[in-house]
């Protein structure tokens, strides 16, 4: 049974259940440049180095020859994605050298032509590509300009989820980060994006500590019980098909949709005190290239750097299998590692034993 073309459901099942050597997602940030200024953003844009040394096309080009053949799903994020104005050129690459089935693009929905242009492009380029834009609204519009620094993004925004949803295989949903500025109006954002604005798919984030922000103390509660109820009203809504966040046709649809539920679940025991539930596959199955070719196993571990691309002639194979990530593996395993960073928590529900049985009924319309 295939999966895609170029690789098999027996190979993908073994590298998830069993090897867990080849990446089955990535991140890849291809810039960190953007147009906003978020204040919850961990990007230090005060660092004169943080622009420097993006990946070019033709490295691009060689590094996914070498991702080897579990690779599902590439997540193309910045900084601004949009902001390289090659990025149809990028996900060409993936969509050539590499296995991936899906491209979820993280937007913060400021230029709609090129995100509408992208769609156009992939989706007659490959007809099998499914793409997902993650478009992040957290406020009522005066607020959430105000917060990303971008006259006008909020009407971007919307112009930017409707022109996609007219594309097909194409999947635009509205992302809200819950984070200190928002959390004592979460409901009233929500239902105004889904009753006035009429979205009919929203997903939902907590803002995490990274880079240089720092989620304030006296937050915290409040952060999070204002994500326990706008996730509790995304899953009810999403159980009743009022909220269309998640391809039902397609088996990674469904995957995604239970894989989600769980993941809130699991974020919610953890946010507030962080503690080991289930193995980690950073570095196994999960992984991020940095705008600069540096590679990483999550996005948390920052001082766990594997390596850079072009120290090893962009083969991201052999940083994947080297020394440094055999010693990350084990510091994982050994260290217990633990956090609420949902990418990283979408494979290790997907290659935890325990979360097996509920996947697959959900893959089978079981549940």
């Amino acid at each position: 049974m295939m999966i895609v073309k170029k690789t098999s459901l027996s190979h993908v099942v073994k590298n998830i259940l069993f090897s867990r050597n080849e990446p089955v997602s990535l991140v890849h940030f291809i810039t960190n440049r953007c147009n906003a200024r978020c204040s919850f953003c961990f990007i230090d844009f005060d660092n004169k180095n943080t622009f420097k040394g993006e990946l070019s096309l033709d490295e691009i080009d060689k590094m996914t020859k070498t991702l080897g053949k579990s690779l599902l799903n590439v997540n193309i994020t910045g900084g601004e994605p949009f902001a390289r104005k090659d990025i149809i050129d990028i996900a060409k690459k993936y969509i050539d050298n590499t296995t991936i089935q899906s491209i979820y693009i993280t937007t913060n929905g400021s230029l709609p032509d090129r995100a509408e242009n992208f769609a156009k492009e992939v989706t007659n380029y490959n007809k099998d590509i499914e793409l997902t834009f993650q478009i992040s609204i957290d406020d009522f519009p005066k607020e959430h300009d105000t917060v990303r620094k971008i006259k006008g993004l909020f009407e971007n925004c919307i112009k930017t989820f409707w022109r996609l949803k007219k594309i097909r295989n194409t999947s635009p949903v509205v992302s809200i980060t819950v984070t200190h500025e928002n959390c004592d109006k979460i409901k009233e954002i929500f239902y105004y994006l889904h009753n006035d604005c009429k979205i009919d798919a929203i997903k939902c984030t907590v803002v995490r500590d990274e880079g240089v922000y720092k989620t304030p103390e006296e937050k915290r509660n409040k952060i999070i019980k204002a994500y326990d109820w706008l996730t509790n009203e995304i899953e009810k809504l999403s159980k009743k098909n009022i909220l269309l966040n998640y391809n039902s046709n397609s088996l990674q649809g469904r995957l995604h949709r239970k894989k989600d539920f769980i993941s809130w679940k699991l974020i919610k025991k953890m946010y507030l005190k962080p503690h080991y539930i289930s193995m980690c596959f950073a570095g196994r199955l999960f992984g991020v290239i940095a705008a600069n070719g540096d590679i990483f196993p999550c996005e948390i571990l920052e001082d766990k750097k594997l390596g850079n691309l072009r120290d090893k002639d962009m083969d991201f194979h052999q940083l994947w299998n080297s020394k440094e990530n055999s010693d990350t593996r084990s510091f994982i395993k050994k260290s217990k590692c633990n956090c609420t960073y949902e990418c990283a928590l979408s494979y290790n529900i997907l290659g935890n034993y325990r979360y097996q049985l509920g996947l697959l009924k959900s893959a089978f319309n079981l549940d």
